[in-house]
């Protein structure tokens, strides 16, 4: 993205972040837009805080990535929003939470809610961490894939979509190769927890959803609301071939299809 663009984006993050810190943000940039382009410093990896009227801590964001594209659908556009009628959830899962945004966003909408957050690559992990800190043992951040089974993964970046940080897949590994990271069912995390159900499933992992919803899914029996981004076509026919057992109330919110009050048919 141009820093033309940037600074345009800025202005759609105005209503949510504030005057005062927009401008911050927008001064920063340029700063080190010129710096690096004398030699003087690389934008590439810098960090800076903004401030959300969604959440009471900061959350940080890095130049010159997709962060800030996720920061404007989770804070700005809030597109969990519709799923702020859920009573009191307990539990919620964030199945690909990159950068953390939003677990930030549900630990801040349901205060009552424990997350287990799970992000495969290692500098969105590390976001993560960095952006969860301030909410303690509510928290559990997991460095995993989610897979149809427990497997050795590697971590696949620039070869989906855009190849930014809020694409990256990850695949099983093949014969010789050393592992990355390590997939788990969401049945497995679930069973790793105190809790008999998953009250939200949030899922955003870039095409994995087909293979987790075309192998066996017993754990849908425990959920109860799911919000998920299906990438194509292919991923949309095996999730709602997976809930075809099911009633649930269903709806759209951005690029998420909202499955509410899931229950099996009997």
């Amino acid at each position: 993205m141009s820093i033309e663009a940037k600074f345009a984006r800025i202005r759609e993050l105005y209503r949510c972040i504030g005057p005062w810190c927009a401008a911050l943000y927008a001064v920063k940039l340029r700063s080190l837009s010129l710096l690096s382009r004398l030699g003087l410093c690389s934008v590439n990896g810098r960090q800076f805080a903004l401030r959300t009227r969604s959440s009471r801590s900061r959350v940080y964001v890095r130049y010159a990535s997709s962060d800030l594209d996720v920061f404007e659908q989770i804070f700005v556009k809030q597109t969990y929003r519709c799923l702020l009628d859920v009573s009191k959830p307990k539990l919620i899962v964030d199945c690909g939470a990159n950068a953390g945004y939003s677990s930030v966003y549900f630990l801040n909408k349901f205060p009552e809610a424990h997350v287990v957050a799970i992000e495969p690559a290692p500098d969105n992990y590390s976001m993560c961490q960095k952006n969860l800190s301030a909410y303690g043992e509510r928290v559990t951040l997991l460095r995993a894939g989610i897979w149809t089974h427990d497997a050795p993964l590697i971590v696949c970046r620039g070869q989906y979509r855009d190849g930014r940080e809020w694409a990256v897949q990850v695949r099983e590994c093949q014969t010789g190769e050393t592992p990355e990271v390590y997939g788990q069912d969401i049945g497995t995390v679930l069973g790793q927890t105190r809790f008999q159900a998953i009250d939200i499933l949030k899922v955003d992992i870039e095409g994995a959803e087909r293979a987790i919803f075309s192998g066996r899914h017993i754990w849908l029996d425990q959920v109860c609301n799911i919000a998920i981004e299906l990438h194509d076509t292919r991923c949309e026919a095996v999730f709602f071939t997976a809930m075809s057992g099911y009633r649930y109330d269903l709806s759209r919110s951005g690029e998420l299809t909202v499955c509410k009050n899931i229950s099996r048919i009997v």
